[in-house]
C-alpha cells in the first residue's frame, strides 16, 4: 500500500518545516546507511516540500523505520485520531504548548517525537478499529457482562495462541508458531489482534539493479472483539473457516464452552417493514443527530429468489414524495445501508446491515453509539429465521452454527 499524504506537498506544510525536521532527524543514521540524499534545508518552503513529496512518492531506499513512522502519521493525522492522542498531551512529560492551534497532521507528529511508546499504542487500537466489516455471533442467555468480565490473563492469551497454532498445524497453513496476540480494552470492549501467517507467495520486488522474485509468507491480521454488555462476539477475518475456528476457541479459553457463541441471527431488517420512518427515529444522549435510509436490497420468498436494490439520497423521503411503499410486506429484507450523522462531526457515515450477522461500518464512527442505536430501535434481535423460505413451509428453526 503506497502513501497517500505524505507525497502531497499540501499536507507537508500542515507538518510544518520544524517537526518535519526533527522527524529527518529521528531517521539520521538510516539515511545515511541507505545513501538517501534528503532536500537542502536551505530551500524556500515550497520547493522543499515539493522536493521532499518527491522523495516519499519514490520510496526508493527510504528506511523501513521511516516509512512506518510515515503510514502511521497518515492514519492518525484526522480528527478522530487528535481525539485518541490528546490524552497525553495533558500528562506531565509531554507539554505541548499551543496544541488546539496544532494542525492535526503536526499534532500526531510532535506526539510521535515525545511520546513514542503511547503513540504505538493508540496507533495501533486506532488501526483495528478501522476495520469495517465483521460477523457478529451472540449466545443463547446473554447476560451483562460487565462487573464480571475482566482482561485475560497471560496465561489464558498463551492458551489461546497455542490453539491457533495447532489449528493452523493441523490445516497445514504453516509450522513456525508465530501467531501474535495482543489484546486492548477499548470504551469498554475486550480487542484481540491475532496476527498469523498467511499463505505462501512469490512476490516481484523492487531491489537495486532491477527487479526479482522473493519466496515469502506474509502476514495477515484477524480480529475479535467481545462485547461484555451485549454478550457478543465479532470477528474480523478472511474466510468462514477460520472465523468458525477463532469463534470456537474464544468460546473455549473465556466462558469453558466451544459453543458459547453459538448465535448467528444478530441483525433483523423488520424494524423497517414494521415502523417505517420511526425504525430511525434518534433519541437525546445516544451520540447520533440523524439516520437516513439510503439503499436497500430485497429478495424474493418464491422459487426464483429475485433480487432488487434500490439507492437514492432518502430512500423514506423519495417513497413518501410518489405515494407509495417500496419495502415489500412479502419477501426478505437482505441488506440496508444508513447515512448516520454522529454528534460533534461534520461528515456523514455509512454503515451496511445485513439480516444476519454481518455488519460493516465506515472507518472513524462511533461504534459505541451505532451498537446503541441498533439495539433501541429494533435491528439487533437474536430470533432465528426459518431454513427452508420457499412458499413459506414452517419448518424447524435454527440457532446455533
Amino acid at each position: 500500500m503506497a502513501l497517500k499524504r505524505f507525497t502531497k506537498p499540501k499536507f507537508l506544510e500542515q507538518v510544518g518545516r520544524e517537526p518535519l525536521g526533527r522527524l529527518l532527524e529521528k531517521h539520521q543514521v538510516d539515511f545515511i546507511a541507505n545513501n538517501v540524499v534528503l532536500p537542502d534545508i536551505t530551500l524556500e518552503d515550497k520547493p522543499y516540500y515539493a522536493a521532499l513529496a518527491k522523495l516519499v512518492l519514490a520510496q526508493r531506499g527510504l528506511p523501513e523505520a521511516f516509512v512506518n513512522d510515515l503510514y502511521a502519521v497518515e492514519l492518525m493525522a484526522n480528527s478522530f485520531g487528535k481525539s485518541r492522542l490528546i490524552g497525553v498531551a495533558v500528562g506531565p512529560t509531554l507539554a505541548l504548548e499551543g496544541r488546539q492551534a496544532m494542525t492535526e497532521a503536526e499534532f500526531a507528529v510532535e506526539v510521535l517525537l515525545a511520546e513514542p511508546l503511547f503513540f504505538a499504542q493508540k496507533h495501533s487500537e486506532t488501526k483495528i478499529e478501522a476495520l469495517c466489516s465483521f460477523e457478529y455471533h451472540g449466545c443463547e442467555d446473554p447476560v451483562d457482562q460487565r462487573g464480571t468480565f475482566q482482561m485475560p490473563d497471560a496465561e489464558t492469551l498463551r492458551r489461546i495462541k497455542a490453539d491457533i497454532d495447532t489449528w493452523l498445524t493441523e490445516e497445514h497453513e504453516g509450522e513456525e508458531r508465530i501467531t501474535e496476540v495482543e489484546p486492548y480494552e477499548i470504551e469498554g470492549e475486550f480487542w484481540f489482534l491475532i496476527r498469523r501467517g498467511d499463505s505462501f507467495a512469490k512476490l516481484p520486488v523492487a531491489e537495486p539493479g532491477g527487479f526479482a522474485v522473493r519466496h515469502l509468507r506474509p502476514a495477515r491480521d484477524l480480529v475479535a472483539v467481545y462485547s461484555p454488555e451485549r454478550d457478543d462476539l465479532r470477528i474480523y477475518g478472511k474466510t468462514a473457516r477460520e472465523r468458525g475456528r477463532i469463534r470456537q476457541i474464544l468460546g473455549q479459553r473465556l466462558f469453558g464452552d466451544d459453543e458459547y457463541f453459538c448465535v448467528r441471527k444478530t441483525f433483523t431488517l423488520n424494524p423497517l417493514r414494521d415502523q417505517w420512518r420511526d425504525a430511525l427515529r434518534v433519541q437525546p444522549g445516544q451520540g447520533l443527530d440523524k439516520v437516513l435510509l439510503v439503499s436497500l436490497q430485497t429478495r424474493r420468498s418464491d422459487e426464483f429468489g429475485v433480487e432488487e436494490r434500490m439507492e437514492a439520497t432518502d430512500l423514506f423521503a423519495l417513497w413518501e414524495s410518489e405515494g407509495r411503499s417500496a419495502i415489500p410486506m412479502k419477501g426478505i429484507l437482505v441488506r440496508a445501508g444508513f447515512e448516520v450523522h454522529f454528534t460533534g462531526e461534520k461528515k456523514p457515515r455509512t454503515i451496511y446491515v445485513r439480516a444476519g450477522n454481518n455488519l460493516r461500518v465506515a472507518r472513524h464512527c462511533d461504534a459505541a453509539a451505532l451498537q446503541r442505536w441498533l439495539a433501541a430501535n429494533g435491528f439487533r434481535n437474536i430470533e432465528p429465521e426459518p431454513v427452508n423460505r420457499l412458499e413459506g413451509v414452517n419448518v424447524e428453526r435454527l440457532e446455533r452454527n
